[in-house]
């Protein structure tokens, strides 16, 4: 399993790369149900996200050095506000059960 340390670092660095709003720890390591085979599953939402893709992949190549499997899913404000209360979307569970890790002032 990841330790808690290598997990806050990780939030230090998207704090610190990303400048978001709100960083959301979601899936097993937030439900604490996790095991050898999780990943740690991050949602971070930033007020604007000119591509989401190009994003998420520089973020995740960010934290490689930690040598962590993770995912990481970034969004604006504005696509929470329209797709959070949707069902079948990734966002409704994270938003619901996921753990805030970081909210910005």
């Amino acid at each position: 399993m990841i330790p808690q340390e290598k997990i806050d670092r990780a939030v230090e660095i998207l704090k610190k790369e990303a400048s978001p709003a709100k960083i959301i720890l979601f899936g097993s390591y937030a439900r604490g149900d996790m095991n050898e085979d999780s990943d740690i599953d991050f949602l971070v939402i930033k007020e604007n996200v000119e591509d989401r893709r190009k994003e998420m992949v520089r973020l995740r190549r960010l934290l490689s050095p930690l040598r962590i499997p993770v995912d990481i899913i970034v969004v604006s404000s504005k696509y929470v506000e329209e797709w959070g209360n949707v069902k079948g979307s990734v966002l409704y569970p994270a938003l619901r059960e996921g753990k805030v890790l970081h909210e910005a002032k």
